[in-house]
């Protein structure tokens, strides 16, 4: 059967989103173009990193020098071993690759946290659902506080199935 018009642009647009969200990951090529060390700008303003990250019991990322960015236990360096070129550091140089890499893996962190807080949320609240469904309701003011609840909880389900989105300069440049 023929894809109609709708789901050709959608499946499109998926892998548009998937490509995007890949190089969300990927330092960009002009690091070498830049003429101060990111990692000194870092050191004079990552205290505000520090502190929101602090917040949620995380370390900032350590960008303390102009090296090349790797991995904190050193396995994706050795899964790409082999082929060095479809690593996600292949051609990121110093600093400045670091800290975009960082940008793009705390953006996918957040979105898989969010995800996993969602599915526990929505889990929650339908077992509540289920519970009120099965619970006595022969009393009128025990239906009443029920079907309230319900609604209630019918409400926050549905704020879960609601996407939001955050707004970030642009940190990748491509030169074209």
């Amino acid at each position: 059967m023929a894809l109609t018009n709708a789901e050709i642009q959608k499946r499109w647009r998926e892998r548009q989103k998937a490509k995007k969200a890949a190089a969300l990951k990927v330092a960009d090529e002009n690091a070498l173009s830049y003429r101060e060390p990111f990692f000194e700008r870092y050191q004079r303003s990552g205290g505000t990193i520090a502190e929101i990250l602090d917040l949620a019991n995380m370390e900032p990322p350590k960008i303390e020098d102009d090296s090349d960015p790797h991995s904190m236990t050193g396995w994706i360096e050795e899964s790409y071993i082999d082929h060095p070129e479809d690593s996600p550091y292949f051609n990121q140089k110093g600093s400045i690759a670091q800290a975009e890499i960082a940008v793009g893996c705390m953006i996918s962190a957040a979105a898989e946290l969010a995800e996993l807080i969602n599915e526990h949320k929505r889990s929650e609240i339908d077992a509540r659902i289920a519970e009120i469904e099965q619970s006595d309701l022969s009393d009128p003011a025990a239906r009443n506080t029920a079907f309230a609840e319900m609604a209630r909880l019918k409400r926050m389900r549905d704020q879960l199935s609601q996407q939001v989105r955050w707004t970030f300069p642009q940190w990748k440049v491509t030169g074209e």
